[in-house]
């Protein structure tokens, strides 16, 4: 018998929306997180924030940032996809708290205790949502969703090595534990999850499907999974040129065959526009590294700033408007996501210029940060009213 489509509804039971739909708190809190973790530079050079963030900054952008995006979406999308149960008060709650208090050790320079802290939160969060699959006995959720999963474990991995110094064992070893964490948290979620989210961006209302599913999806999201993974022991072990390179193939391989409709297709809005730039921007960040393998954190932010943050913020946009408005009515063409689009691009350019230039780093630091900040001020302008909106038709 042919396994029937999900519904991607919830069991009923009593949670209140905030519970059930978790984006709800923890996309405004990662904002928060975010502005904290940007403001630092320029209250450092200010001289009214003592310690030098160098550690602060990444730790509360990726651990901060990031996983209050991820926590949101897959609390939110996880129990649908299952049609189980959907989060419950005390594990929303626990899941804030843990956060929260994760990232008050890093801004208090307690950098070991914040990653023992975000390790167990991640692993709270993997057992939250393994209660509904292997506690409800459900069937294995979509590819891309089950490597979203793996990623939680691998940087709560990550975390619990780093909190027991392994990162300070070899050179080799503390660069791949940062590239599973600063790089492979966000990255293969985005691959996983985008694999299935990305095509909706094209997608006009009331019009048949842009383009169909790509054959063998899921072979080719663990594919390109796959030779990340690899590509950061090269990174670590043998070459910085060869890792970025396998890197950018795998890039390449994901696009070709996970979602082949997106490149040919014309771009029906901004956003469809942004979200194909954005990933443009993931695999050029990578491709410069290839080409020019030493200045590393100039090429890093334009993967951060211009691919990981762009592709997060359009990725959260497209589940609050799904989930607090009516698409059908969300016009095509946004002059804000325009602004934010270039902004981001010169917010990366600044703050690479700020590495590759370093007279002006101090100058460009702050700059960047400013403009970042101005970026998700904007973003959470949009949605801000939308998140307390009760979901259309209910």
């Amino acid at each position: 018998m042919a396994k029937s489509p999900p519904r991607y509804v919830t069991k009923a039971g009593d949670s209140p929306l905030w519970a059930s739909e978790p984006f709800r708190v923890f996309f405004p809190l990662g904002i928060a997180a975010a502005l904290f973790g940007l403001l630092l530079w320029p209250l450092h050079y200010a001289g009214w924030w003592e310690l030098y963030p160098a550690l602060q900054h990444p730790r509360i952008l990726i651990f901060g940032f990031g996983a209050a995006f991820v926590f949101g979406f897959l609390g939110t999308a996880w129990p649908r996809f299952l049609e189980a149960e959907a989060l419950r008060v005390w594990e929303v709650g626990t899941l804030i708290a843990g956060w929260i208090v994760a990232q008050l050790a890093y801004a208090r320079g307690s950098i070991a205790v914040g990653d023992l802290l975000g390790g167990i939160t991640c692993l709270v969060f993997l057992f939250v949502l393994g209660r509904r699959l292997f506690g409800e006995k459900r069937e294995i959720p979509p590819p891309g969703f089950a490597l979203a999963f793996f990623s939680v474990a691998l940087a709560s991995a990550t975390l619990f090595a780093w909190s027991a110094g392994l990162g300070e064992y070899s050179v080799q070893v503390s660069l791949l534990l940062r590239l599973f964490a600063y790089q492979g948290f966000l990255l293969l979620p985005i691959l996983g999850v985008g694999s299935y989210l990305f095509a909706r961006f094209f997608q006009v209302a009331g019009a048949p499907p842009a383009f169909g599913k790509g054959r063998h999806r899921g072979l080719f999201v663990w594919g390109a999974a796959g030779l990340i993974l690899v590509s950061f022991f090269i990174e670590a072990y043998i070459s910085a040129r060869w890792g970025n390179m396998t890197r950018f193939g795998a890039m390449v391989l994901w696009a070709w065959g996970a979602l082949p409709g997106i490149w040919a297709v014309k771009a029906p809005g901004t956003r469809a526009w942004a979200l194909r730039f954005g990933l443009i921007l993931l695999a050029l960040a990578f491709l410069c590294r290839v080409i020019w393998p030493s200045p590393l954190f100039a090429f890093q932010h334009l993967l951060f700033l211009g691919g990981f943050c762009q592709v997060i913020l359009l990725t959260a946009d497209r589940v609050i408007l799904g989930h607090c408005d009516d698409l059908a009515g969300v016009l095509p063409k946004s002059r804000a996501w325009q602004w934010m689009v270039w902004l981001m691009v010169l917010t990366a350019a600044t703050r690479a210029t700020a590495d590759l230039v370093p007279s002006t780093r101090v100058s460009h630091h702050i700059y960047a940060a400013l403009m970042l900040v101005t970026i998700l001020m904007i973003w959470m302008g949009l949605h801000l009213k939308r998140l307390r909106r009760i979901p259309p038709g209910e």
